[in-house]
Order: structure tokens, then C-alpha cells, then sequence
């Protein structure tokens, strides 16, 4: 029970002199305004940001297309869009989100059969050199 007190007594002291004499709903904002800011400050700007780290590879289109992804998630079904881009040098690239809020279908439709693009790999994408996943694709210009 001493001990019990002593921690009880030291957690009040250490919250009366961090805290002062303000009320719990005053350190509830508080605490919610620096959680927002750390988030803002810290995690947003990793979840905006494109995710290929510079790793690109150069290819020419034989095929572009759509596919549903296929797959449940939550018992229900996912048919969101998936884009499928069949190259000579790369093999078959996925790509499962669209830069800049674009829509998969519109973006990969884009993609000219027989053109060279520089595909973007994407990060987690376990294979790098062939049969990848990408982020986006810029044309090439020769």
C-alpha cells in the first residue's frame, strides 16, 4: 500500500506541476491539438508523397488494360480497378492506384501500344527488375 501511495502521489505531483491548476478538458484539447500536429508534421507528408524513391525502368507497351483486382476483403468483394501494362523488357506491370487523384482506367488508357515509357517502381514492390509494381509513367521522347 506504501507503494501504491508513493506512485500515486508522485503521478499527481508530476500532473499538477506539468498541468497547473487546468481543467481535464483543457488537456484533452491540448493533447488533441499536438496528436493533429504530430500527424500533419510527421505522417501525412509520408503518405502523400510518391512512393518510388527514384527507381525507374524504361519499356515499351505491347498492351495496356484494366482488370477488376478480384480478392475479399471484409467478406465482401473487391472489384476496384487494376491496371495491367504488358511490356517486351519489363514483363507485366501492376498498377493499383493512380498519381494526382486520377482515375486507374482513365490513366492507364493513356498508355499507346508500341511507345517507350519510364515506369516508376513502386517501393514494396517485391521484384524490381521484371513483372513489378509501378506508381505512375512518363513517356519517353526519342
Amino acid at each position: 500500500m506504501i507503494i501504491i501511495d508513493f506512485i500515486k502521489d508522485c503521478i499527481k505531483g508530476f500532473s499538477e506541476g506539468f498541468f497547473g491548476e487546468k481543467r481535464p478538458s483543457n488537456i484533452i484539447i491540448m493533447t488533441s491539438i499536438v496528436a493533429i500536429l504530430i500527424y500533419i508534421l510527421v505522417r501525412f507528408p509520408h503518405e502523400v508523397r510518391d512512393d518510388s524513391d527514384g527507381i525507374t525502368a524504361t519499356c515499351t507497351v505491347t498492351k495496356a488494360y484494366t482488370r477488376p483486382r478480384g480478392g475479399t476483403i471484409g467478406e465482401l468483394n473487391d472489384t476496384a480497378p487494376v491496371g495491367v501494362f504488358e511490356t517486351e523488357e519489363c514483363g507485366t506491370l501492376t498498377m493499383y492506384a493512380a498519381p494526382a487523384g486520377r482515375k486507374i482506367p482513365e490513366y492507364v488508357a493513356t498508355a499507346q501500344p508500341g511507345k517507350k515509357y519510364l515506369f516508376h517502381v513502386l517501393n514494396s514492390s517485391t521484384k524490381k527488375e521484371r513483372d513489378f509494381e509501378t506508381t505512375r509513367f512518363e513517356e519517353i521522347k526519342e
